[in-house]
């Protein structure tokens, strides 16, 4: 049976010659565009397209295998080049690819006596620019401290390198499934004394926040969301969804953040 893909691309010319040539070599290797139901999504231009395919699949996760190709600067996420088209495809015939599965983050949101899940590769934020973001935080079931500032954010491996890294957070290793909890221009004096340090959590730990603040928005990777006015309560831990990416083998982590932050080797 033939491997069914699909192609998300950036919207510029050069990613859209690039998926151009990628279907045609998909085609001499006997793979089928599928848009409904892909095995393979091969996501065309930088991390910002890659985390749209992943939003726009997250109900069939559990079936697709996220392949990054980069037409820009080097990501996170789009681990190959152009010229890698070819083995990409040999490698997945021969079952020779490189995989990894990453843990999503949830967040599940309650106000008015309703609940909703969100989900994000990257991170989930709750932020204010408008008033100071008053938040009650717990850490599992205990009373961590009271958050004042412009917001929080919650990272989980993949995002630690992100937003995360310039609010000064840690980076942390991407095989290791963990959250880091960042505040975003927190209140400190003597007065407020927050815990002004990121904090890094287990894979079965959640963090609660309650608040009630007009103009308070939540963010998850690059999509936001417009709370009401009303109370809320926000749990945020590790989901049990993945997300299953395709990786050169000859591309170590070490490597991604030297040509990333430190101009390479």
């Amino acid at each position: 049976m033939a491997i069914r893909y699909k192609v998300f691309v950036r919207e510029d010319r050069t990613s859209e010659e690039v998926s151009e040539t990628l279907k045609q070599r998909a085609a001499h290797f006997g793979f089928v565009y599928d848009e409904e139901n892909p095995e393979y999504i091969f996501s065309i231009g930088g991390d910002g397209t890659f985390l749209k395919a992943v939003h726009h699949h997250l109900r069939a996760l559990k079936n697709i295998h996220f392949i990054g190709i980069h037409t820009g600067s080097l990501g996170f996420f789009a681990d190959f080049r152009v010229e890698d088209i070819e083995s990409v495809f040999q490698a997945i015939l021969t079952n020779s690819a490189n995989y990894n599965s990453y843990r999503l983050v949830k967040a599940e949101i309650i106000q008015n006596n309703k609940k909703r899940n969100f989900y994000a590769v990257n991170e989930v934020r709750i932020e204010n620019v408008h008033h100071t973001l008053v938040l009650d935080v717990f850490l599992n079931r205990d009373r961590l401290e009271i958050s004042r500032g412009n917001g929080v954010l919650v990272a989980t491996q993949l995002g630690s390198s992100g937003y995360n890294k310039s609010l000064g957070g840690a980076i942390i290793n991407r095989d290791l499934p963990l959250l880091e909890y960042t505040k975003i221009a927190p209140i400190a004096n003597t007065v407020y004394r927050p815990l002004v340090n990121p904090l890094i959590i287990g894979d079965k730990d959640t963090l609660t926040f309650h608040g009630r603040n007009a103009f308070t928005f939540f963010g998850y990777d690059s999509l936001t969301k417009k709370l009401s006015d009303a109370p809320f309560t926000i749990k945020v831990s590790l989901s049990n969804k993945k997300v299953k990416m395709m990786h050169r083998s000859d591309r170590p982590y070490t490597q991604i953040l030297n040509e990333t932050f430190l101009g390479g080797f």
